[in-house]
């Protein structure tokens, strides 16, 4: 039989059917609380009353099981020879039992699966554990037999007495005060909506703004027409750099950026404030868009890592412009990092470099990012990153208008 709590079947109901009228009672858990030790002390009581033995195998890793459930089972055994309550000392390897068993007779009665001893393992949490029926001749029985042996001769136990809760409650003290002070400083430094469920909201309202639709058919066109100008800038690589090509990379180079009354086809509307700087050196600039045509090709790692070293030549090329134009390229593989993601990553609660430097984004981290955007967009149906990165973009310059109160 499953029990998980669900379907009114707890397991604190199961524990006390399961214990009803048992000469012998042995339970291993690897965390014990105050909620638990309630429930069952007085269960264990009245068997122990009738003459019952009662053995109990409680972890203390992480310092989860708590100093006052193990006062309530120090006062039973206190009280009753036959209950004894060994404490696990804490390891490297967990010791994480959960296991509840008892005897009647020569048959045996086992509950064993994710519940430990706690009020929200017996009632709320959702656990899943099977209860079943063993002879004493049943491998199962045999076999839980010999790990209660085991136990029983580690080292790594040791019976629960006074100085054993002093020892462990001084421990436990320590890590509770550490424990809330590093917490607190956790929560200090998650960024606010950490809930990525937030997604789903930003993106019913990105659908329902009457702009989007005209504006992601914007977007497609001017991509349509930097993936031509790019791919014409990168064929003068095998030509002479005249002074038509000159003209070229200029009025190409402008209406990518939106300098000098281009047409924007990049959607990073700062381009053109460093990157108006590699119109004087247009042999760089053919150099680097073919570059980047030959690099789209490779994964993103070795692709941006080929990049970021040719773009460091070309001045006011920064890793906007190079994302810009991988994207571009491919947009498939290569995902935008500008000052708008970062803004549009940050109000999603979304953890990311904080500044979209080449110096900041290594090719591993921009591997990363590249997965996590990807997956951002796979949660809102986008096609590729280029429609990602109006999702994004549309979101910082929400965020930063309601910031503004306008």
């Amino acid at each position: 039989m499953i029990i998980s709590n669900a379907d009114g079947q707890t397991h604190a109901d199961a524990i006390e059917a399961l214990l009803e009228g048992a000469e012998e009672i042995v339970i291993a858990v690897a965390f014990l609380k105050k909620g638990g030790a309630d429930h069952l002390a007085p269960i264990l009581e009245k068997r122990l009353a009738t003459g019952a033995t009662v053995e109990l195998f409680v972890g203390t890793d992480f310092f989860l099981t708590e100093p006052a459930a193990l006062e309530r089972l120090l006062k039973l055994k206190t009280h009753y020879p036959s209950c004894t309550v060994m404490i696990a000392d804490r390891a490297s390897a967990t010791f994480h039992p959960k296991v509840y068993c008892s005897r009647r007779g020569k048959e045996w009665r086992s509950l064993v699966g994710s519940a430990n001893l706690t009020g929200g393992a017996l009632r709320s949490n959702e656990e899943l554990s099977l209860l079943v029926d063993h002879a004493a001749a049943d491998a199962v029985t045999t076999q839980l037999a010999k790990a209660f042996d085991r136990y029983r001769s580690w080292k790594r136990f040791q019976a629960l007495d006074p100085l054993v809760l002093l020892q462990y409650g001084s421990l436990h003290e320590i890590d509770r005060r550490e424990r809330e002070r590093y917490e607190k400083a956790r929560d200090s430094e998650i960024p606010d909506g950490f809930d990525l469920r937030g997604i789903d909201e930003w993106h019913r309202r990105y659908l329902a703004d009457p702009a989007t639709a005209a504006a992601q058919a914007a977007r497609r066109r001017n991509r349509a027409q930097a993936l031509t100008l790019q791919r014409s800038i990168a064929a003068l690589a095998s030509s002479e750099i005249d002074a038509a090509a000159r003209k070229l990379v200029k009025h190409g180079l402008g209406d990518l950026m939106g300098s000098a009354g281009g047409r924007r086809l990049w959607n990073s509307g700062s381009i053109f404030r460093q990157g108006s700087k590699a119109l004087g050196h247009p042999a760089k600039v053919i150099r680097l868009f073919a570059l980047t045509q030959g690099a789209s090709r490779r994964p993103p790692r070795d692709g941006y890592a080929e990049i970021r070293r040719a773009a460091k030549d070309v001045p006011g090329v920064g890793l906007n412009m190079a994302t810009e134009m991988l994207c571009t390229f491919a947009p498939a593989q290569y995902a935008v990092y500008n000052g708008n993601t970062v803004g549009a990553l940050g109000a999603l609660g979304i953890a990311s470099p904080q500044y979209a430097r080449f110096d900041a984004i290594s090719p591993d981290r921009y591997e990363r990012l590249c997965n996590m955007i990807k997956a951002l967009g796979a949660r809102i149906g986008a096609a590729d990153f280029s429609e990602a990165d109006a999702f994004l973009n549309w979101i910082y310059w929400k965020k930063k208008a309601e910031n503004n109160g306008t």
